[in-house]
């Protein structure tokens, strides 16, 4: 239909709360609040307990937790993450609550500090509130969510009302893939833009349109407006629709059909003070580079420290099993494609590092005793730590291929070359996820490099701690280790 009122919901009487207003924000945010709280106190107690043989002041735990949640939702209350329908569609990422949660437990820690009520507090139960408590706020919201879904799907809370306009092609393709569980959004309305035989809008036909959608928008509640154009040549007529409803309490949209579903991450940016649709944000901003090469060069001296003797060992154990040297050198590629030269310690008694390089398999004959059992423990990897004091390397990032193996999967994967705009790490994303080690078909590349570049697109020093934790605490990441 040309104008249509798809779903107008009869059952208000059993809708609670409703999507389009703030209630079910606020009423998120006291529950992560609680969340928070819950976990101080208890995390409190059980360290006193355990160190002190008593609970402890459970109210200050209690005090303690409240402002960390505080800390921790006013970001997302700035902005317009606990909107419900952002908060159902994932826009708070893994990262992105991990690093609230970083920064909200220092900001925290800060103000103990300058109160100077530090001295009341244990750093045992401090450490423990913070990992018990990056764990509480990621579970807590995927629980939301998931009742959030189950609350939109029974109708107990109504979604936001969305009113489409566009080409009759695009309206049914928006229709067709939009899912108001999973969105929090309801296509309650449509508006088709009438056509000439030449294809332009007829001008008399569309101002009565737009006048009945702005009558229905009125009448039925609705709270967005997206309007959907195919190119720039339509913009100046997308403006025209859009100024239509300023005068209107909702929320417009414009949504350039081609450019929103090729590039997902599409946002509004500045540059100078032009304004401008940025298609996706470089990797890291400068500020997080240096954040994140802080982090790196702490990490490998320390780690270098630590492992002096381990590494003397290894180096021992090496030279008695099998002749030739100790480290192994081969050319892989880094930042922006620049090659380097990582350090490993030698586990196979053949040193490639030409155009063709035969990958480790199961029993492979050419991995050494020793090598065997530093392969799956991950040890072979720690000299890289060397890589990472240099600058070649990261602690965390996208596995750093061999040159050969680049130079063919640049050739059949697209986006392939994308993985290395960010320093190649240690260990990685699609490591902690059981993606390493031999990759015998395409599908299996695939599927690192989607997790790969998923860390570069959600990258913070929280995921960076996150994934250091993972790589020696979950099993995944010791699987397919030949």
């Amino acid at each position: 239909m040309l104008v249509s009122v798809l779903d107008v919901d009869k059952s208000r009487r059993r809708q609670l709360v409703s999507l389009g207003g703030g209630l079910a924000g606020g009423l998120l945010a006291a529950c992560e609040v609680a969340a928070i709280t819950a976990v101080s106190a208890i995390t409190g107690a059980i360290w006193h307990q355990i160190a002190y043989g008593h609970a402890g002041e459970v109210g200050s735990f209690i005090d303690v937790g409240i402002l960390a949640g505080l800390l921790y939702t006013l970001p997302f209350l700035f902005g317009t993450d606990y909107r419900a329908d952002n908060f159902l569609t994932g826009r708070r990422t893994l990262a992105r609550i991990l690093n609230v949660w970083t920064y909200a437990f220092f900001a925290l820690a800060a103000l103990a500090f300058i109160t100077k009520t530090t001295g009341s507090a244990s750093r045992g139960g401090l450490a423990l509130f913070f990992v018990l408590g990056g764990a509480a706020v990621v579970a807590t919201d995927a629980a939301l969510r998931k009742a959030l879904k189950a609350m939109v799907g029974r109708g107990i809370v109504a979604p936001r009302r969305l009113l489409v306009i566009g080409s009759a092609p695009n309206v049914a393709h928006f229709v067709e893939q939009h899912s108001v569980g999973e969105t929090g959004v309801s296509v309650t309305a449509t508006v088709s833009l009438p056509r000439r035989d030449d294809g332009t809008p007829r001008s008399a036909t569309l101002d009565e349109r737009l006048d009945w959608a702005i009558d229905k928008s009125r009448s039925i509640g609705i709270n967005d407006v997206l309007i959907l154009f195919d190119d720039m040549e339509r913009a100046g007529l997308a403006a025209r629709i859009a100024d239509r409803f300023m005068d209107l309490p909702v929320a417009v949209h414009l949504g350039q059909f081609a450019l929103a579903t090729r590039f997902p991450r599409l946002q509004s940016a500045r540059i100078g003070k032009a304004r401008t649709l940025a298609l996706r944000s470089a990797p890291l901003n400068p500020f997080q580079q240096a954040l994140k090469r802080i982090f790196d060069i702490i990490c490998s001296l320390i780690g270098i420290a630590l492992l002096a003797p381990l590494f003397a060992i290894v180096g021992l154990l090496i030279k008695l099993d099998s002749p030739g040297p100790v480290f192994f050198r081969q050319r892989r590629r880094g930042f922006n494609q620049r090659e380097f030269a990582i350090w490993k310690f030698r586990t196979m008694t053949t040193m490639d590092d030409g155009a063709t390089i035969k990958q480790a398999v199961a029993n492979d004959p050419r991995v050494t005793r020793i090598g065997r059992v530093l392969r799956r423990f991950n040890i072979d990897e720690l000299p890289q730590l060397i890589n990472v004091l240099l600058g070649d390397m990261s602690l965390v990032g996208p596995r750093p291929h061999a040159v050969a193996h680049d130079k063919h999967y640049e050739r059949v994967i697209r986006r392939y070359v994308r993985r290395l705009n960010v320093k190649p790490g240690i260990t990685g994303w699609a490591q902690v996820n059981g993606y390493r080690g031999l990759t015998e078909t395409e599908h299996a590349m695939r599927s690192r490099i989607t997790h790969d570049l998923y860390y570069i697109d959600n990258w913070s020093l929280a995921l960076d701690i996150y994934i250091v934790f993972l790589t020696v605490l979950s099993p995944k990441a010791f699987r397919n280790a030949h």
